[in-house]
C-alpha cells in the first residue's frame, strides 16, 4: 500500500508512506497525481475515486471542507472497496488530529510540514493492523454494509426535506431527535466506543463515515444501524401513515434501489431486513 496526502490545490505533499517496493519519485507522483485530480474536476465536474494505472489500484479522497486529497495505491488484487476503506479511516485519523492546526494556521497547510510526520507512526500502526486481519473479505462487507446504510439514510433525509410541509417535518425530526439521545443512553453505546462515531443532528443528519473498519465490533454496529433505521421508518409510518410512506419511498427510488443491489444485498444478509422494513410488514 501507498498513501499520499496532498494539498488539493497546490498538489504540496503533507505525507507519503509506501509499503510497497517502487521506483517512482513521489514528490513527482504527487504532483501528477493533483494534476489527474483537477483534469477530473474539470472534464467530469466529479472527482475519480478509483482507477487502475501501472500495474496498481488507485483510489481518491477529497476532503473539500479541508482542502485535501488523500490518495492510496496497492496491487489490483486488494478490491477498491477495501483500500477505500483503509484510506477513509486514515483520513478520518488525520483531520481529527491536525483540525487544530488547520485552523491555527488559518484555514491553509502552507508553512513547516514536518509538523505532520508523527502521524507517519500512526498510519504504520493502522497498516500492521490490516495485516493481522485474516478475513478480508469481511472487512469489505462491512464497508459495503456502511455504504448501503449511508445511502438509504440520505434517501430518507431527502424524504423528510422534499416530502414533507414544515410541520410534518419538524414533528418529525423532534422524534428522531428524542430516539437519539435515548440511543446515546443505552447500555450498548456507553461501552462501545465505535457507536460513538454514529451521530445525528437535525442540521447535517446522520453521520456514520466514521466508524473505524477494522476496530469495530461488527455484529453489534450493523444491529444498531438497523434499530437506527427501523424506527426513523417508524417515525414516518407514525406520523404520515403507510400509504403516504409508500408513495415516498416509491418517488425516492429506494424500491428500485433495492431491486437493483438486490444480489449484494442478499451476499451481505440484508435482503430480508431490508425488505421487511420498506414494504412496512
Amino acid at each position: 500500500m501507498i498513501i499520499w496526502i496532498l494539498d488539493a490545490e497546490s498538489g504540496v505533499k503533507l505525507l507519503y508512506r509506501s509499503f510497497l517496493k517502487t521506483d517512482a519519485d513521489e514528490d513527482i507522483v504527487s504532483g501528477f497525481l493533483t494534476a489527474f485530480h483537477h483534469f477530473s474536476m474539470v472534464e467530469f465536474k466529479e472527482s475519480l475515486d478509483s482507477i487502475e494505472m501501472g500495474g496498481l489500484r488507485w483510489v481518491y479522497i477529497l476532503e473539500e471542507k479541508y482542502n485535501l486529497l488523500f490518495v492510496a495505491a496497492d496491487t489490483k488484487h486488494i478490491k477498491t472497496e477495501l483500500l477505500l476503506g483503509r484510506l477513509n479511516v486514515i483520513k478520518n485519523a488525520f483531520i481529527k488530529e491536525f483540525d487544530p492546526v488547520w485552523e491555527k494556521k488559518g484555514h491553509t497547510w502552507d508553512g513547516d510540514i514536518n509538523v505532520f510526520l508523527p502521524f507517519l507512526n500512526e498510519i504504520e500502526d493502522y497498516y500492521s493492523q490490516w495485516g493481522e486481519v485474516e478475513d478480508l473479505a469481511q472487512v469489505a462487507d462491512f464497508f459495503d454494509i456502511l455504504g448501503i446504510f449511508q445511502k438509504i439514510l440520505i434517501m430518507l433525509r431527502n424524504i423528510i426535506e422534499n416530502k414533507m410541509y414544515s410541520k410534518s417535518k419538524s414533528l418529525i425530526l423532534n422524534k428522531i431527535e428524542y430516539f437519539c439521545k435515548n440511543f446515546k443512553n443505552h447500555e450498548d453505546f456507553q461501552n462501545k466506543p465505535e457507536l460513538k462515531n454514529i451521530s445525528f443532528s437535525k442540521e447535517s443528519w446522520f453521520n456514520i463515515k466514521d466508524i473505524n473498519l477494522i476496530k469495530s465490533d461488527t455484529n453489534l454496529v450493523i444491529k444498531n444501524l438497523k434499530m437506527i433505521l427501523t424506527q426513523i421508518v417508524n417515525i414516518l409510518r407514525e406520523v404520515k401513515g403507510n400509504n403516504s410512506c409508500f408513495k415516498y419511498f416509491s418517488e425516492e427510488n429506494i424500491y428500485a434501489y433495492l431491486y437493483n443491489n438486490m444480489k449484494l444485498l442478499k451476499d451481505l444478509n440484508l435482503d430480508t431486513y431490508l425488505l421487511g422494513t420498506f414494504l412496512l410488514l
